[in-house]
């Protein structure tokens, strides 16, 4: 993976994958000659208690923040730059105001718990997911070049949206062959879809004929199977030819709710890592995702890597 060389390990003290997320975003840097930096984010609770105990608290804190830093650090093979620092204020944005005060390229955090979707809905992993503007990793304890099955999970995109999911796909997919070719590992490239065009008729779809349905889903599913098919051949473009000559890659079309198939495909090619682009719904840039991604992530159960369109802009900005 060429293009992340300043990356920001995010840390999460109730993680038990710590260890296994910083020596990923270190293998990932040392491959690319790059650096890592790792953020503690220390968030001040409403409390009651005196000040001057209120004081020596908060010093107490800042101290097992930095131990906490310097023993996860003093566990990992370091091979690169490594720079620490911790920090307080609301966690999910000092973490942005540092990727864009040092422009870093990706965000890499560890999943609090054992139940990655209590923690993946949790605020900071989707709140950086929804406002962080570089990609964000977060991980379930991944080593780098020992994955099995990477998910490359695509969309076609509504009408007069296509150029900007096309770069969203392309990223995407460039990614997806990067991280297999370093780990061996098989590519799947997974699209879903929904007939939602027969909904646009509500009551009056019962008028319609058996055949003109059967017609119309046939067709569009033809439709989109050409589609992927012809992105998968595009990534020949995209990837050295040897790289996209030696990933052992699938096509997959699913019918159905997003959430739910990307789901059942996540499982079904026992992926390590689903790779997925967060768009913002349309007036809101940055402050929501897109109704197809947010369904992915309320539903996957492995680690995620998430990237945002070219252009995009976080509501999140450096102090004054």
């Amino acid at each position: 993976m060429h293009r992340f060389k300043n990356i920001l390990y995010v840390h999460d003290e109730s993680s038990d994958v710590c260890e296994k997320t910083l020596q990923l975003a270190i293998d990932l840097a040392e491959r690319n000659e790059g650096r890592v930096d790792l953020i503690f984010v220390i968030e001040r609770k409403p409390t009651i208690i005196s000040s001057s105990s209120l004081i020596l608290l908060h010093e107490r804190l800042l101290k097992w923040a930095r131990k906490s830093l310097r023993e996860l650090t003093d566990s990992v093979t370091v091979k690169v730059e490594l720079r620490t620092k911790v920090i307080e204020g609301i966690p999910h944005v000092e973490v942005i105001r540092d990727v864009l005060r040092n422009d870093h390229d990706l965000v890499i955090k560890p999943i609090g718990s054992d139940d990655f979707m209590d923690r993946l809905l949790g605020r900071l992993d989707m709140r950086l997911l929804r406002h962080c503007p570089c990609p964000v990793w977060l991980s379930k304890g991944d080593s780098y070049g020992a994955f099995d099955s990477v998910l490359a999970a695509v969309g076609l995109g509504d009408p007069g949206k296509r150029d900007l999911d096309s770069a969203i796909n392309k990223q995407i997919v460039e990614l997806a062959f990067s991280l297999c070719a370093a780990s061996n590992a098989v590519l799947h490239m997974g699209h879903v879809w929904f007939p939602s065009y027969l909904m646009a008729y509500g009551k009056s779809i019962a008028s319609l004929k058996g055949t003109d349905i059967d017609d119309y889903v046939s067709g569009e599913k033809d439709l989109r199977q050409g589609w992927l098919d012809g992105l998968m051949s595009k990534a020949a473009d995209w990837v050295e030819a040897n790289i996209y000559d030696a990933v052992d890659r699938h096509t997959h079309l699913r019918q159905g709710h997003v959430g739910q198939e990307i789901a059942k495909l996540i499982v079904d090619v026992e992926a390590n890592v689903v790779i997925l682009g967060t768009v913002a719904r349309s007036g809101m840039a940055g402050v929501i995702m897109g109704n197809k991604a947010e369904a992915i992530l309320e539903q996957v159960t492995c680690s995620v890597l998430a990237i945002k369109p070219p252009g995009f802009v976080t509501q999140v900005e450096l102090e004054d």
